[in-house]
């Protein structure tokens, strides 16, 4: 028979038992949406946080990396280890960013040495510096008061709002009399450190054990281009500097400090677990560091490297759980696809009868099944995304104000739709199971094993 012959009898299979065909789909597609869902879902999430941090620098990680001079001592030659921090992100893909620190009367800023933000750099007013720098310092070098973490949600909200709109791609002027362009707001957690409704006021939604890991971060500050004002150094206070521009700034490598852009997270995330860097927050507050253990590495714009650490913990027990689950459906899927071919002891006998050889019969059910089975997919798919979307909609003005309260930045519709290599691994399962379905049953294709069960 022509692979058309095959497809035509499974077609004519479930067009014969519409009602058979109908209740397999939908018992196979339940079991699976509920997988599915949880896919979805912690994968929106994953791409929204991640990339809503990682926004500012295009995808890119910007990772700072520091010696330990608690674990390296105090003849620690910082050159010799900068030099190997150095030789250890290039062996994993990363790009050694040449950094200066400037300290100024506003706080410490860092100059990277090449461009790393995707920020508005429209300042036409030279004699203002350019910076890129996380909410609370925006508020403060715009002279904005911000409410105490206490305050009302609405009046923080309101404050996040007015600090955007004021000085968002607009020249500000502090205290001081300096003026700042801020070119882009970074992520900032000043009012939450995570993600999780209760910041908001809300308790008890499930959401929160995947939110309650989304670390909100804080991001340093950046010069990306220096006023042409010249600084000046106020009278009877030596090296004090009167305006942005210190009188010196300092090689961030002369303190032990390397500055790198990775790729993306995971690139990241491998550098931070390698031994000389890696020590969990629990093991660094009773100093239970390994014995390898030198570099303190953290992301320098907002946390997507803690982040992601979280979600693999999280993304860990839900593949032990999705697998349960696998399971049991696996069970019930090749238990009802059996007992579908059972039923079609005369119809197989007619097969035969017909000229038709066991294996052709085998293939003739298998397509039938892989029919079913394809149709159960796309409806655990639809369900899937039906449930997804409606998590999505009933959360959405919470995850927006959470997101705005963890961020300090501008966001839109947050869905949480996402897709990954497990959503491919569940078709497979449910396609290998089929196979595993029209194995178990051989008996029932057999002429002589046929003949005695008709009888």
């Amino acid at each position: 028979m022509r692979l058309v012959d095959y497809l035509r009898l499974g077609f004519a299979g479930v067009e014969a038992h519409k009602k058979r065909a109908f209740t397999v789909v939908i018992i196979v597609g339940l079991l699976f949406s509920v997988i599915t869902a949880g896919v979805l879902v912690l994968q929106g999430l994953e791409d929204r946080v991640l990339g809503t941090m990682l926004v500012p620098t295009d995808g890119k990680v910007l990772v700072m990396s520091i010696v330990d001079t608690g674990v390296c001592g105090e003849d620690c030659d910082i050159e010799v280890e900068v030099r190997e921090i150095k030789q250890n992100i290039e062996k994993y893909g990363g790009r050694v960013i040449e950094t200066e620190i400037s300290r100024t009367t506003e706080g410490m800023f860092y100059k990277l040495g090449e461009g790393v933000f995707e920020a508005n750099t429209s300042n036409v007013d030279r004699s203002a510096t350019e910076v890129v720098v996380p909410l609370g310092m925006t508020a403060k070098l715009a002279g904005i008061e911000m409410p105490e973490r206490d305050a009302d949600l609405t009046e923080k909200l309101e404050a996040i709002k007015d600090v955007r709109e004021k000085a968002l791609h607009k020249i500000v002027e502090s205290k001081a009399g300096e003026k700042y362009y801020i070119a882009e707001i970074l992520p900032d957690g000043v009012y939450a450190s995570d993600l999780s409704f209760i910041n908001i006021g809300q308790s008890g939604n499930p959401l929160d054990l995947i939110l309650g890991q989304m670390r909100a971060g804080a991001s340093q500050s950046f010069i990306t281009e220096v006023s042409k004002k010249k600084a000046e150094t106020d009278d009877g206070d030596v090296g004090q500097v009167s305006g942005f521009v210190p009188a010196e700034d300092m090689d961030a490598e002369d303190v032990g400090m390397v500055f790198a852009r990775f790729p993306d997270v995971e690139t990241a995330y491998k550098y931070y677990r390698d031994k000389v860097n890696y020590c969990s927050e629990t093991d660094r507050i009773f100093s239970m560091c390994g014995k390898d253990y030198k570099y303190q590495v953290m992301s320098a714009v907002g946390d997507p490297i803690m982040t992601y650490e979280n979600l693999q913990n999280i993304w860990l027990v839900f593949r032990i759980v999705a697998a349960v689950l696998a399971v049991i459906a696996v069970i019930v899927m090749v238990s009802t696809y059996g007992r579908l071919i059972g039923k079609d002891m005369k119809i197989i006998a007619l097969y035969h009868a017909m000229g038709a050889n066991k294996v052709q019969i085998k293939l003739v059910y298998l397509t039938y099944l892989l029919m079913l089975s394809l149709m159960a997919v796309g409806f655990a798919i639809v369900l899937g995304l039906g449930l997804a979307g409606l998590l999505s909609m009933v959360n959405m003005t919470a995850l927006k104000q959470v997101f705005t309260l963890g961020f300090g930045m501008k966001v839109g519709e947050i869905w949480l739709v996402g897709w990954n290599n497990l959503s491919w691994s569940m078709i497979g399962v449910i396609l290998v199971a089929t196979v595993f379905a029209i194995v178990l049953g051989n008996g029932n294709f057999e002429a002589k094993k046929l003949a005695q069960k008709l009888k």
